[in-house]
This record gives structure tokens, sequence and C-alpha cells, in this order.
């Protein structure tokens, strides 16, 4: 019970990330570096934070999975 909600809030907090700097896009990231009136290391930052977001999300779904399976067991 414990490991689920950890879980979601790890999710929340992925989510937000991801709605606050995007998804993580490489094309994109290529392309907004090149047309962008942002510097290099804002750019990089908002690359790294998305992937960050998306990485909550995973381990998020992974520790949700192993507490129902835990909860079935």
């Amino acid at each position: 019970m414990i490991l689920s909600i950890i879980s979601i809030l790890i999710e929340m907090v992925g989510v937000l990330i991801i709605s606050k700097y995007g998804v993580p896009n490489k094309r994109l990231y290529d392309s907004v570096t090149l047309n962008s009136t942002l510097d290099k290391k804002e750019s990089t930052k908002i690359f790294v934070m998305s992937q960050y977001g998306l990485i909550l999300l995973v381990i998020g779904f992974s520790l949700q999975l192993f507490s129902l399976t835990l909860a079935v067991l």
C-alpha cells in the first residue's frame, strides 16, 4: 500500500516536470537549438529536465506494477 502511494507521488512529480519542460525529443531539441534565442545552457537544462520527468514516470509505473504483484501474492 505504501509502495503504491510512493509510486503515485513519483509519477505526479514526473508529470509536473513534463508539463513544465515538455516531452524529450532529440530531433526537436536539435532544431530548437539551431533557431533558438535561448542560450546553450538553458536549452540543455530544458532537455535534461524533460528526460528526468520521463524517467520518473517510468520508475513510478514500475513501482506500481511491483506493488500490484506483491499485493496479489
